[in-house]
Parts: C-alpha cells; sequence; structure tokens
C-alpha cells in the first residue's frame, strides 16, 4: 500500500495525546525517541568500555609459572633485561610445530624436541652413538633476575610456554653444547 500525500502529517499541527503506558507514569518529562535513542547508545558504549577494560584485565600477555625442580617462569614477555630493544618470534627449526608461527626467540634449536611436562628437558639419554645430556638453565633472559621460561599468546591465539636449557651432544669423543628451546 502506497502512501499519499494527504496522509502525511502535518507538523504545524501537534500530534494527538498519547496513552503513556503505566511503565512511564512516574516521569515527569514525556521521553523523546532522541532521548531514548541517547540513552540506547550510551548504555552500549558503557557495556562496551566495560568490556574492554574486563578483557585487559584478564588476558595478559605473559605470567609467572614455577616448573619442576623450582624453575622459574618470567612474568611478561619481553625480556627487556637482556633484548632492551625487544625481539621478534622465530619459528622452530626441530620438533612437531616447525610449520606454525613462532613463539620462542634464540638458541641454536627451538622446538618442542628439547620439552618434557611443558619444560626444558633435564637428564641424559643414550641413543646410540650419540649421548644427549639435557639440562635447564634460568640466566638466558637476564643477569639480575634467573628465570627459565616465559609463557605467551602468538597472534593466532595459541598459548605456549619457551623454556631455554642447554643440550650437549657427545659421540665419537667429541662433545657440542646447544643453547636450547623447548616450545611446549
Amino acid at each position: 500500500m502506497a502512501l499519499t500525500l494527504d496522509q502525511i502529517p502535518d507538523l504545524s499541527v501537534a500530534p494527538p495525546e498519547a496513552a503513556r503506558s503505566t511503565a512511564l507514569t512516574q516521569l515527569r518529562v514525556k521521553p523523546q525517541r532522541r532521548t531514548v535513542l541517547r540513552g540506547i547508545a550510551f548504555s552500549a558504549f558503557t557495556v562496551g568500555a566495560f568490556a574492554a577494560s574486563t578483557t585487559a584485565r584478564f588476558s595478559s600477555p605473559a605470567h609467572a609459572e614455577t616448573g619442576p625442580g623450582g624453575l622459574t617462569g618470567w612474568d611478561r614477555n619481553d625480556c627487556k633485561d637482556a633484548y632492551p630493544s625487544g625481539y621478534n618470534e622465530q619459528r622452530d627449526n626441530v620438533g612437531s610445530y616447525t610449520s606454525r608461527a613462532g613463539a620462542c626467540y634464540g638458541g641454536d634449536f627451538r622446538g618442542s624436541t628439547y620439552c618434557a611436562s611443558g619444560w626444558h628437558r633435564s637428564g641424559t639419554v643414550r641413543d646410540s652413538p650419540a649421548t644427549y645430556y639435557y639440562k635447564p638453565v634460568s640466566n638466558a633472559c637476564g643477569t639480575t633476575t634467573k628465570k627459565n621460561a616465559w609463557r605467551w599468546t602468538t597472534p593466532d591465539g595459541v598459548w605456549w610456554r619457551c623454556s631455554d636449557g642447554n643440550t650437549t651432544v657427545s659421540a665419537g669423543g667429541s662433545s657440542y653444547t646447544y643453547f636450547t628451546i623447548c616450545r611446549y
């Protein structure tokens, strides 16, 4: 049904008084459309601001953890004591996550290969003809505090722990020690 010109109300004539609902009877002023829309917009802004502040408060990029043997994890993800300018995450070069986005930084080798229970391995593994000696370290990221690992989220939204250690490989009378990072 189309609207005709004579059906459009004249602005110079006051509209008929509409019945007020019982919900609005206590109001001193008759609510207008702009006031209601302003209230809705203000409410939406308030809810959005609360959600943003709550999200920032409860989703920190890194937090402290304690691992096996009392290894202490980092409570932040920038390692600024050792790297004042920060660093970019590097992809794993061994293990299960070589195809994933980078999460850890540094080390000669980074990957799940160096993990046990989510932290850098500790102990000896004999795999003839080589013997591997794994030792977590707590001095690779800064010298003022002893920390072994940090846990953070990558751009794809996955939490990872990067735990530092040394891996010594002995075979044929020679030994080589590498700085290794467990990505868990």
